[in-house]
């Protein structure tokens, strides 16, 4: 079964996502990997990924977002059940104060060994923290959504989150490193 991939596209007047063009770049590296790219559309997104994650059952899903500002790379642990969008999404919604789910956990963590993928991309030179902290817009939304859909669901399959820096402050073929890093731990922890 493949590991599938997903970032997300231009937004926020930007023309390009950091997550995008490192997936891009990916994918010829781990032509193997299955990979989306989704709108920063709050409805649109997370109905794709529901809809590759049973047409797809992967092995192991490996959610990517860019940070605005950050310096580092950033393995998210922790999906919140809240909405609360600083900008609109590229529909013009604008949630604030919402659950995604009513009714569902507040939180759900990360089931991709984050901890393990960050003492490898940490032990190959890449600057790299865990976070509790993924925001409350789109990013966290996909991953929240993506870990309560998993387990309802009869899919096995570990899921996490990372945010890349903005290729300004992090190029793209040094995400790409890092994320070559991170799929490797992947395979690895899948056959172990």
């Amino acid at each position: 079964m493949p590991i599938l991939v997903t970032a997300f596209g231009p937004f926020d007047g930007r023309e390009e996502n950091a997550s995008a063009l490192a997936l891009r770049e990916l994918k010829r590296t781990f032509p193997g990997i299955r990979m989306r790219i989704l709108p920063v559309d709050s409805v649109i997104a997370p109905m794709r990924l529901k809809r590759a994650l049973r047409i797809l059952r992967p092995s192991a899903l490996l959610m990517l977002g860019e940070g605005a500002g950050i310096r580092q790379i950033r393995l998210e642990t922790t999906a919140w059940n809240e909405l609360d969008f600083r900008i609109p999404d590229l529909a013009g919604r604008q949630p604030t104060c919402r659950a995604i789910i009513p009714g569902a956990p507040a939180q759900l963590g990360a089931t991709l060994p984050m901890r393990r993928l960050l003492d490898r991309l940490t032990a190959n030179g890449h600057e790299a923290i865990l976070s509790h902290q993924p925001g409350r817009y789109l990013c966290n939304q996909v991953f929240y959504t993506a870990l309560q859909f998993l387990a309802d669901s009869a899919i096995h399959c570990p899921a996490g989150f990372i945010h890349l820096p903005l290729a300004s402050d992090y190029t793209v073929d040094r995400s790409v490193a890092a994320l070559g890093q991170v799929l490797a731990g992947v395979q690895a922890s899948a056959c172990s």
